[in-house]
């Protein structure tokens, strides 16, 4: 039997963790800070950084379905364990371009998509400068940072190939859908409830939509994903059925504005795949500005207001859809709450907002009472669910008018990355990436899950692997054809 002796470095390490472990267990049990046993996978977590973050942002990628909001106070939350990775990440990020800065993609800062999201990110910063609260603010702008660098930079650096993808793929797959399961089961035990559809999505999920969010988002890649595999394959097999699953899933979560979002998979391909996203576009830009102007126009809005005592939460999914129509559904109707809240907030700050972050603390002084329901206290101390609304409350009218111009980047020029590509499968995985995308646009506007850790990263690595796959092209046509 081979044995090998442990030399004394080895042995000064081992001996190192295991005092640190004793002493932060000790230590937590003794004041009840639980966390602060948590010292030593904080030690073992550098140590990966600095030796293999490759491994590292395959871990992060995996947290981001398990990960769960803690908070240490009311003003002091984070999400555990993937935000603290997010952190440690964006300074590996940083010191590796600085020691290595040809790993990045040539130009991949000068490509027009990374561009686009670099004044958006700037945006946020000066927005922060003039913030009614420039403390709430500059918290904001800092997880944009960590953000964009993680899921942007620094998936440019390690994604590069098709195997690369995958682990990224099943890395998200495997958690994300072993919660599935857990989920079910669950909501099976309590009969497939609507009234109490949040419990069985808790603690991985503050609430259905943000479960039934990341659904939907990763629902195109899984559609992918089966096409890496031959017909028969067990493989293949897993992901067919799993296509039903998430579908099920996605249902039972009872989450309308997710059942848009997979109804229109297939009219996101259409549009894209011939070449109909600009006409799109300005239809749907038209048809906001004539909505918005009818609105506004003598107040036509408060025609709306719902009646208090009607509007209600219904413990019938059924009743809850036909209550929506008739505009008396009470997560309906909260939400325009804030929406007029927010419209209203918008005039006061009108060109940079109150500042990133600000919604919630200022929101209640600019409501207006015909819109009130039954939850309008906010216990969830949720925002505007809406995110363009969100960003004219908070970043003004310029800060959304940055984003609109990303948005536009991201689906005309990520159209013509689609008809530019010269290999069919990254042909397909850049449609995957603008479907994905679709899903996101589609979730904000009902919701803000665009500063969430279920719904942001996909939002980010897919402008990496898009503005990638665009330089990538480049080179191949500019690759003398062989004769």
């Amino acid at each position: 039997m081979f044995t090998r002796a442990f030399s004394k470095i080895e042995l000064g390490i081992f001996a190192f963790l295991g005092t640190v472990t004793i002493v932060s267990i000790l230590a937590a049990l003794q004041t009840g800070l639980n966390y602060i046993g948590l010292i030593p996978f904080g030690i073992i977590i550098v140590y990966l950084g600095i030796t293999n973050f490759k491994f590292l942002y395959y871990l992060l990628l995996a947290t981001l379905p398990l990960s769960i909001e803690f908070s240490f106070s009311p003003s002091l939350g984070t999400d555990l364990p993937d935000e603290p990775l997010m952190i440690g990440l964006m300074f590996v990020t940083w010191v590796y371009i600085l020691s290595n800065y040809k790993a990045l993609p040539t130009g991949f800062f000068a490509n027009f998509l990374v561009l686009a999201l670099i004044l958006h990110l700037f945006w946020i910063f000066l927005s922060a400068l003039n913030s009614v609260h420039f403390i709430v603010s500059f918290k904001v702008f800092l997880a944009k940072v960590w953000y964009v660098t993680t899921f942007c930079i620094l998936t440019a650096i390690i994604v590069k190939t098709k195997d690369d993808l995958k682990k990224v793929f099943w890395c998200i797959y495997t958690p994300l859908t072993l919660l599935i399961f857990q989920v079910l089961i669950r909501q099976a035990i309590q009969g497939f409830t609507f009234d109490d559809v949040n419990r069985p999505m808790y603690p991985f999920f503050r609430n259905h939509v943000n479960y039934a969010a990341i659904l939907s988002v990763f629902f195109p890649f899984i559609l992918l994903a089966r096409n890496w595999y031959a017909k028969g394959t067990s493989t293949r097999a897993l992901l067919t059925f799993s296509v039903v699953l998430y579908v099920v899933a996605i249902y039972l979560s009872y989450t309308r504005t997710c059942y848009i979002a997979v109804l229109l998979v297939y009219p996101f391909y259409f549009i894209i795949r011939h070449k109909l996203m600009r006409p799109t576009l300005v239809v749907i830009g038209i048809a906001v500005t004539l909505l918005v102007m009818n609105l506004a126009k003598h107040n036509e809005y408060l025609k709306y207001a719902p009646v208090y005592e009607e509007t209600i939460a219904h413990d019938d999914f059924g009743q809850h859809l036909s209550s929506t129509l008739e505009g008396k559904d009470v997560s309906s109707m909260e939400r325009v709450y804030r929406w007029v809240a927010a419209s209203r907030m918008f005039k006061v700050h009108p060109y940079m907002g109150f500042g990133p972050g600000n919604f919630y603390p200022n929101y209640m002084r600019y409501t207006i009472s015909d819109f009130q329901t039954y939850v309008s206290d906010n216990p969830e101390r949720s925002t505007a669910h809406n995110y363009p609304l969100l960003l004219l409350a908070e970043q003004g009218v310029i800060g959304l008018s940055i984003f609109l111009f990303l948005t536009v980047v991201i689906f005309i020029y990520g159209e013509r990355i689609y008809h530019r590509m010269v290999d069919d499968d990254d042909k397909k995985i850049v449609m995957t990436l603008l479907l994905i995308m679709g899903m996101v646009y589609v979730n904000l506007l009902l919701s803000d899950l665009l500063e969430s850790d279920k719904v942001g990263p996909f939002f980010f690595i897919c402008i990496a692997l898009l503005a990638a796959f665009d330089i990538g092209n480049r080179k191949k046509l500019l690759e003398p054809k062989g004769e």
